[in-house]
């Protein structure tokens, strides 16, 4: 994996330990065999040729052990699907639909990750936002309802004005399809989109936010959309089978709503 990806950390990050962790295992495989695996350089690590060498067998290897857990784990509990996806998206997105899941005898449990390539470790299925989703995911403002009506596209208060880090937040983007380049929010900024709804819906201003986040505070009337304004990013929310099963593939459909 590390071979793979170029570098310790990143191997680390995939798999769920620390780099130390895998730092130490390499060295200890190294010591036992006599010989380099890696060449450690300043912007992280290569094969050495015996690594290049024996890389196919090692990867043919974990690719059957890992094939081996899936079946042990499908056959030990088929009904239960991990659905790998962000802390945001299992509170806000996922959260919602999870009792009609578990009322169709769907087990599902939410496992946080930042990455597709964490994902593929710890899950059977995965939900994120990522370019080229095919789940348009665009970005729309939206208010208390009890904040709406007072509310004008052209008279905006920026202090008013919430932000949310990051591409799922991004004003600019949003305000050039508002017709609204030049305006600035100067509100408060939120690293967590969980938490920027719940400022939102308990009145605290304005919020870009891609739609996906907001869609449940929308549909039970705690948030509202505003302006009819809707501003595309080429990003999306994905919905990826990573280990398949019957059951893996039923929880699909039906947060695809088929």
């Amino acid at each position: 994996m590390a071979g793979r990806l170029g570098g310790f950390a990143s191997a680390a990050q995939e798999l769920g330990v620390t780099p130390g962790a895998v730092t130490a295992h390499l060295k200890t495989l190294e010591n036992q065999l006599g010989a380099a695996l890696f060449e450690r350089q300043a912007r992280g690590v290569r094969l050495t040729e015996l690594g290049e060498r024996v890389l196919p067998d090692f990867s043919a290897a974990f690719a059957a052990l890992e094939a081996a857990m899936h079946r042990l784990e499908v056959e030990a509990a088929p009904g239960l699907v991990r659905v790998a996806t962000t802390q945001d998206l299992a509170q806000l997105w996922l959260s919602p639909r999870l009792s009609g899941l578990r009322a169709q005898g769907l087990q599902v449990v939410p496992v946080p990750v930042t990455t597709l390539d964490q994902a593929r470790v710890v899950a059977d299925i995965a939900v994120l936002i990522d370019a080229g989703g095919p789940l348009a995911a665009p970005l729309i403002a939206v208010a208390a309802p009890d904040l709406a009506p007072g509310l004008a596209l052209n008279a905006l208060d920026p202090a008013q004005c919430l932000t949310l880090a990051g591409v799922d937040g991004d004003w600019p983007v949003w305000c050039r399809a508002a017709g609204t380049p030049s305006f600035v929010p100067r509100g408060p900024v939120h690293a967590s989109a969980a938490l920027a709804v719940e400022e939102a819906a308990n009145g605290a201003g304005v919020l870009v936010i891609s739609r996906p986040y907001a869609e449940a505070a929308i549909r039970v009337g705690r948030l509202v959309a505003l302006f009819g304004v809707e501003a595309g990013t080429g990003r999306g929310l994905r919905l990826s089978v990573l280990r398949d099963s019957p059951a893996a593939r039923a929880v699909i459909r039906a947060l695809e709503g088929r």
